[in-house]
């Protein structure tokens, strides 16, 4: 079974970083993220994985020249702990922290909720952390509510945490991506073409 802790101030704590700034696009619709996203971009459905048939310090994901690692440690026990088709952690506690080791990667996005010691979705509220200094809180009303970012420096780390208040809440990942943003045209190309049209009309 999931590890039962004891309770914490960290979510607290937690709650009140999560007021900072945010320093990526976020999007709340799949659809938009897909659309700026480059193609060849990496993306994890956990299938195949059961409640409980992977437990470890760390997981190592690569495919399409993009990397991570996947880890869980915080103040509760240390480990990550497989869901039906999902990732979570061992320890209410431990966010879920992903360490990108690939291709450079600047967008990111999936399915982030909270789950109860079963594995299943429960309500409540989800701190994620980008190493852009990007920073939300929001509370997802099922386990297919979507989150993506797209950031012009490359992200190197990102954590997932559920927060726990009166109940113990585990931070959990699905539909998982990991790529490149589309390149925003630089002012220097906007200019030429604004340049050649010019000569355009005077023809």
């Amino acid at each position: 079974m999931k590890a039962i802790v004891s309770m914490s101030v960290v979510g607290g704590l937690i709650l009140g970083a999560a007021s900072a700034a945010t320093g990526a696009i976020v999007y709340d619709n799949e659809a938009d993220f897909l659309a700026m996203i480059q193609s060849g971009y990496y993306l994890e459905d956990f299938d195949g994985y059961t409640y409980g048939s992977f437990q470890g310090e760390t997981l190592d994901l690569e495919a399409n020249g993009y990397a991570y690692t996947l880890s869980a440690y915080g103040a509760g026990s240390a480990g990550l702990w497989s869901g039906d088709g999902n990732m979570s952690t061992n320890s209410a506690l431990n966010p879920i922290t992903v360490d990108f080791t690939g291709l450079d990667v600047t967008a990111i996005g999936g399915f982030f909720f909270a789950s109860e010691i079963n594995g299943f979705y429960m309500p409540g509220s989800m701190v994620l952390v980008l190493s852009d200094g990007t920073q939300i809180t929001y509370d997802p009303p099922n386990d297919t509510t979507f989150r993506g970012f797209t950031s012009d420096v490359p992200i190197v780390q990102m954590t997932i945490d559920a927060v726990d208040t009166d109940v113990y809440k585990w931070a959990t990942m699905d539909h998982f991506y990991v790529g490149a943003m589309i390149p925003a045209p630089s002012g220097l190309a906007m200019l030429g073409a604004v340049g050649l049209l010019g000569l355009r009309r005077r023809r």
